[in-house]
């Protein structure tokens, strides 16, 4: 292993590195939701407060400059968090993403919300200085297990179907008007079958990265470039970043494991 790939892999660099990329992916969902609020009055944004039930409570949400509020202690946490490594911005950043599942009754783009959820609650365990180092090294290491986890579960579920191994499901998500893919992006069917088999077998190996240190350099960086392409082609900027803040807590996982 180089000199960088050691330095990477001790706890502080991982944390470091994940508090960042954790600090900025916030940042960016906060601005862009801050944008929909203060510009969009058609998306319901500025309707009444949301309510969500919880084990007989009822949480309130205000819309319209309360939420607006909301999202701008997002943007400040989420500074604070990428400037200075702090427990406490990582704390607010996991609260306020919490408060806007809820208004908007769920995630508000699926699962890079929930998986960057997930980080910011290990990255605060982590980031507790006062805490035994085993619960802090557990925090990171739950990141980690989520990561793996979630594209085992998307290999797997991918897998049971025929449509995924003909390229059939590509072609169809693809086409979807929503997305705005060039139609000639998606006419290739040997392309679309070699994409779409390709995709199945990089989730469903994720489990392997824990074989050798070399094999997880080379599946970060592979889902580094599925992440960027998934971006490229369907504006899913959101998922880019968030899984790219976990990909560090995989790093350290593997050499700790080691």
């Amino acid at each position: 292993m180089t000199p960088t790939g050691e330095a990477l892999a001790s706890f502080p660099a991982a944390v470091a590195v994940v508090r960042v990329l954790a600090g900025l992916a916030s940042l960016v969902n906060a601005l862009e939701l801050l944008w929909l609020v203060l510009t969009d009055t058609r998306s319901g944004l500025q309707g009444r407060e949301a309510l969500k039930t919880q084990r007989g409570m009822v949480l309130r949400v205000p819309d319209g400059r309360g939420f607006a509020m909301i999202l701008l202690l997002q943007c400040v946490a989420a500074v604070a968090l990428i400037a200075r490594a702090d427990a406490i911005p990582a704390a607010l950043l996991l609260v306020t993403t919490y408060l806007t599942a809820v208004r908007f009754r769920g995630n508000v783009n699926g699962g890079s919300d929930a998986m960057l959820f997930t980080i910011l609650g290990g990255l605060t365990l982590a980031l507790l200085d006062d805490a035994p180092m085993f619960w802090r090294e557990a925090g990171l290491l739950y990141v980690a297990a989520q990561l793996v986890l979630s594209y085992l579960r998307a290999g797997i579920a991918k897998a049971r179907h025929r449509a995924w191994w003909t390229g059939d499901a590509l072609r169809e998500f693809l086409a979807l008007p929503a997305y705005g893919v060039p139609a000639g992006v998606w006419s290739s069917p040997p392309l679309l079958r070699a994409i779409s088999t390709a995709v199945i077998l990089f989730e469903c190996a994720s489990p392997l990265v824990f074989v050798h240190p070399n094999f997880c350099a080379l599946f970060i960086a592979a889902a580094f470039v599925f992440h960027a392409m998934t971006a490229l082609l369907f504006g899913l900027n959101r998922f880019l970043l968030a899984w790219t803040a976990a990909l560090p807590s995989l790093w350290y996982a593997v050499h700790r494991a080691l």
